[in-house]
């Protein structure tokens, strides 16, 4: 039987959700599956599968080429990757820890790796030539190719070594895609699956009375490559052209305090709450009392909480970033505004909640974009057909890039 290991950073992370459902998909589709964690505790609970199991390794910073020396004289996995790790960086501590990563890894005896985040290959770039032959895979979701490259001028070639070493890689829309090969990837080896969401969980709810304030929501981590400074612009200007709204912000992040700030400074503090994390059945139920849900990113692969709330019936307002425009046609089943710009925000705003014949349409429309394009069905059967269904093997024919 294949064995799949699916590494990501923590266990019952939110940024990981994706990660779960792809586990439960492989195993469902006749693979063993391993979700290896960098960091963490294992997950409580039921598995999400009967042939799904859970594995922790930990970061190992401190490991030192002393401990290496003591551990390829042992058996075991460690010994073997220590022993793998020497002949490759020497007596090293690179060697140390980049056995200490690899060894429960290598316990897992994979078939085929598969990385959750693209940040995961270039900070664990040592451990990749220890596997030997064993096929890589790697999902790009959008910012760690968008914007990270743009920042920092060592991403760029690191993950244009990652991409030589993989096999297959995922991308989360086609605007990802061709980011990706911008930075030196095959395009022969990218294959588009777009996220999903479960048609089943998040189903219409019915239409929101416009009694009091206009309600926004807005669903992300706190970083600024968000955009909640725009969103907060754009409710500024609203309240000071006379109509009453409110924004309720999903999320946490380190720029949470900048926000705060912002919002005491701009005049906004009784109508901007800044709510935390939220499990997903809060999220649904903030969706619910909804009128608007507002995505003022500066750079965005697809947006699942966009989806959540296209299937909900909730209407969306989103900046045209990323692979936001392979969602939303603007206008149609909801609408797209330049990134950095809340005057459009606002205008965008405005027009949804004064234009009540054609936010109905909007919402129907958008509830069938999601059913054609972004239900979980669809998503399973891509991840089968590049896997390569129940025989095994990586096989690149599906959903390739343009």
């Amino acid at each position: 039987m294949t064995r799949v290991t699916l590494i990501l950073n923590e266990h019952g992370a939110p940024s990981e959700t994706f990660q779960r459902t792809l586990a439960r998909t492989l195993a469902a589709g006749g693979y063993d599956v391993t979700v290896h964690a960098l960091a963490g505790a294992l997950p409580s609970g039921p598995p999400l599968h009967p042939r799904v199991t859970a594995s922790v390794g930990d970061l190992a910073r401190g490991t030192r080429a002393a401990q290496l020396r003591g551990a390829v004289r042992d058996a075991g996995p460690l010994a073997h990757a220590a022993r793998l790790a020497r002949a490759r960086y020497g007596w090293t501590s690179r060697a140390a820890v980049a056995a200490a990563h690899a060894a429960p890894i290598l316990a897992t005896e994979p078939d085929i790796v598969h990385l959750g985040f693209s940040g995961i290959g270039v900070a664990l770039a040592d451990v990749w030539p220890l596997l030997g032959d064993v096929p890589l895979v790697v999902s790009c979701r959008g910012s760690a190719e968008l914007v990270q490259p743009l920042l920092d001028p060592t991403r760029g070639p690191a993950l244009r070594r990652l991409f030589a070493r993989t096999d297959v890689i995922h991308v989360v829309a086609a605007a990802v895609g061709e980011a990706v090969v911008a930075l030196g990837a095959d395009p022969g080896k990218v294959r588009v699956v777009r996220p999903a969401v479960d048609l089943d969980r998040w189903r219409v709810r019915p239409p929101v009375a416009y009694e009091g304030p206009v309600r926004l929501v807005s669903v992300g981590r706190l970083v600024p490559a968000k955009g909640l400074d725009d969103l907060f612009a754009a409710v500024a200007i609203l309240r000071g052209s006379g109509l009453d709204v409110t924004l309720t912000v999903i999320g946490d992040g380190p720029h949470r305090d900048p926000l705060r700030l912002r919002a005491a400074r701009s005049g906004l503090d009784g109508a901007v709450d800044l709510v935390g994390r939220r499990t997903p059945d809060e999220v649904a139920a903030a969706l619910a009392e909804a009128h608007l849900l507002v995505s003022p990113s500066w750079s965005e692969g697809i947006s699942n909480g966009v989806l959540e709330a296209m299937a909900s019936g909730v209407p969306v307002v989103s900046t045209d970033v990323g692979g936001m425009g392979e969602v939303i046609t603007d206008g149609v089943d909801g609408w797209l505004v330049g990134a950095g710009r809340p005057d459009q925000l606002a205008t965008a705003i405005r027009q949804a909640v004064e234009g009540p014949d054609h936010l109905a349409a909007v919402v129907a429309n958008a509830r069938a974009r999601v059913e054609s394009e972004f239900g979980l069905a669809r998503q399973s059967a891509a991840w089968l057909a590049i896997y390569g269904g129940t025989s095994g093997g990586i096989e690149v024919h599906e959903e390739p890039t343009p």
